[in-house]
């Protein structure tokens, strides 16, 4: 298998780990990637409102960038995910926008012609690769560990567009299950994390983060997997800032990306997983493994 690699904007100039582990557990597992020179950001959210057309235009490309190398896109990032399928909806049901998009494209001698599929790192790893293969890969299964997972909103939101796990999702604690790990569903599982309402409302978002890692405490998880880096950012790195928006003393969840509880499992060292750029207490937790 061979995608053109597309991590997006936050794990390459924030959460490195989610990036780093991403990659030497896919290249472990036999999954080529290859860069997308001169690929930039999908404009998503930041042009979503204000400029439709631009954010348009800036996913064409990338998807146009994805079609010239013959390959299709794999993204490891919810919210590009989300970009990409909307824009390729927008530009089947519109074909003036795709004309105008196109226009700006010849400037480049890129031309978007719809060849390129988008798949979300999940669907590879539960769809093609599968959940056998990754309990077959697994030397250090975890075994009396209660994980809760975060499969974060555009796995499986809006439901009017294809997404990469159903409206009940369950693909993430399938492919935790596969590594020897107990998941099981709890309150504030399918809640949003906040990150959107960061921009506009910060305390806001951060009461939304204290809620889901009160909520996964109370159900007596050890800790918290996401697969998405917008959700790894507000529930491990945002930890810190949510003592004060709860006014509680705060709430202590260690917090993986599945990648990196995937690499565990197969035996690579945390330092190639970017464990120790975690912001929550993983240290105690990946000496029980």
């Amino acid at each position: 298998m061979m995608y053109a690699f597309y991590p997006g904007c936050l794990s390459q100039v924030e959460q490195f780990s989610c990036l780093s582990s991403t990659r030497e557990v896919l290249t472990k597992l036999g999954v080529r990637l290859q860069t997308m020179d001169g690929s930039s950001c999908c404009g998503y959210p930041t042009y979503r409102l204000s400029s439709p057309v631009t954010w348009s235009y800036l996913t064409a490309r990338n998807l146009a960038l994805a079609e010239r190398l013959g390959l299709d896109v794999l993204t490891s990032c919810n919210d590009c995910y989300l970009s990409f399928r909307k824009v390729t909806r927008a530009m089947e049901d519109d074909p003036r926008l795709r004309e105008t998009v196109n226009d700006a494209l010849k400037l480049e001698g890129l031309e978007y012609r719809a060849r390129a599929e988008t798949y979300h790192v999940v669907e590879v790893l539960h769809d093609k690769i599968g959940v056998k293969g990754i309990s077959e890969a697994v030397v250090k299964p975890f075994k009396n560990l209660r994980l809760a997972t975060q499969p974060g909103c555009h796995l499986f939101r809006p439901g009017d567009l294809p997404t990469p796990d159903e409206s009940e999702p369950h693909k993430l604690d399938d492919l935790v299950r596969a590594l020897g790990a107990e998941t099981f569903d709890y309150p504030h599982k399918l809640d949003c994390c906040g990150s959107m309402m960061y921009a506009p409302d910060p305390k806001a978002s951060l009461r939304v983060v204290g809620k889901k890692l009160e909520s996964v405490k109370e159900a007596g998880f050890d800790g918290l997997v996401t697969i998405c880096p917008h959700c790894f950012r507000m529930l491990d790195t945002m930890q810190g800032s949510v003592d004060n928006a709860l006014g509680n003393g705060g709430v202590r969840v260690p917090v993986f990306h599945y990648a990196q509880l995937l690499g565990l499992a197969m035996g690579l060292s945390p330092a190639r997983l970017g464990l120790q750029f975690n912001s929550s207490p993983v240290r105690g937790l990946v000496d029980r493994m």
